[in-house]
């Protein structure tokens, strides 16, 4: 007696699966595509005058350091002396990596720092992509870092916080994925002493602990928070007594709704895309969204959720000439991109594919 067999959906579901993929990856880059080409992106990377150099303001402050003046007196000189705004504590940096590139003995030893942690994510990086998607993928992991990385070779962006805090993140992320989870907690910690704006990812990371019953990582984030939270109380009482009474503040405050165009604006903060027409910055940034999206390891979705809660937090928050945040996310947008080719090549193989005959099931 013939036994009937089960019937089996799952090449079905891929294949489904592989066409929904493709095809919201094809609206997505359509649609950033046409908000790049729209009035929409003018005023972000576009901006003509970005009025003064924060680079010229942060080796300004480190001079007068030098000179023996405390980090906050000089901040609130240059600031002064060069029309920022001073009256919101938000456009005060807190100390690093300033008050470390003032302490070392030699400027060039902040950039050696900086170099050592960036070739550490690099390596770090071509291991973790080339273990889940072979070496191809792990090369073209390295190639789009190269371009995210290249500032910390130039010597004087070492000054700029943000650019520390994305390499941070993104070395914090890769050791979490790679099970160095002690080294990529004390990181991640490290990126958020350097840059309030690590937030997004500390907390991704406090979540990811909570959900996953990891207690004592938990604890330890807690702590470290908290010890933040601290830190920034004082940091906020030093800069309280500096505030001129007479200081202004932006007019149109840090909520901006920039949506679509800011977000494209940040991304270009690699090498390579500010080289290139702002369209394929567009692009890159649908792959980028793809290879978060599909990457479904413990650390592809730390990864995949950091991205998700900068994607949201960019579209709702920053000024015109605040591209240079793109410095936070732009090392883990690489690693997520390099997976983008790979993802779309198996989901048109899937997409493409016949469905398989199975003689349970009706011709």
């Amino acid at each position: 007696m013939a036994t009937a067999a089960l019937p089996h959906p799952e090449p079905r579901s891929s294949r489904r699966d592989a066409i929904v993929t493709l095809a919201l990856f094809l609206l997505t880059a359509a649609f950033l595509v046409a908000i790049s080409l729209s009035p929409l992106a003018e005023g972000f990377a576009d901006a003509a005058n970005r009025g003064p150099g924060d680079l010229d303001l942060y080796s300004a402050e480190v001079t007068r350091i030098h000179a023996g003046e405390s980090y906050y007196d000089a901040a609130a000189a240059e600031l002064s002396a060069r029309g920022y705004p001073m009256r919101s504590v938000f456009n005060w940096r807190t100390p690093l990596p300033v008050r470390l590139i003032a302490a070392l003995p030699e400027p060039l030893m902040a950039s050696v720092l900086l170099v050592a942690i960036s070739l550490a994510l690099v390596v770090l990086s071509f291991a973790l992509l080339a273990d889940e998607g072979g070496v191809t993928q792990g090369f073209a992991g390295v190639l789009l870092l190269s371009g995210a990385l290249l500032p910390c070779f130039l010597g004087e962006p070492v000054l700029l916080s943000e650019l520390w805090a994305g390499v941070l993140i993104a070395l914090s992320a890769v050791c979490f994925a790679r099970d160095h989870r002690q080294i990529g907690l004390a990181v991640g910690l490290a990126a958020l002493f350097f840059r309030e704006l690590a937030a997004p990812f500390a907390l991704v990371c406090l979540a990811m602990a909570a959900s996953e019953r990891r207690y004592r990582e938990l604890a330890l984030w807690s702590i470290g928070l908290a010890a933040y939270a601290g830190f920034y109380a004082w940091h906020i009482s030093q800069v309280l007594p500096r505030i001129p009474s007479e200081a202004h503040a932006h007019t149109d405050g840090w909520l901006r709704l920039g949506g679509a165009g800011f977000l494209i604006a940040t991304t270009q903060m690699n090498a390579y895309l500010l080289l290139l027409p702002q369209w394929i910055t567009a692009i890159f940034l649908a792959a980028a969204l793809l290879g978060a999206a599909t990457w479904n390891t413990p650390g592809g979705r730390l990864i995949g959720f950091t991205i998700a809660a900068y994607t949201v937090s960019f579209a709702l928050v920053g000024q015109d000439f605040n591209q240079y945040w793109g410095c936070i996310t732009a090392p883990l947008l690489c690693l997520a991109a390099a997976r983008a080719p790979f993802v779309l090549r198996d989901c048109w193989r899937l997409a493409t594919q016949s469905p398989a005959f199975h003689p349970s099931l009706p011709a």
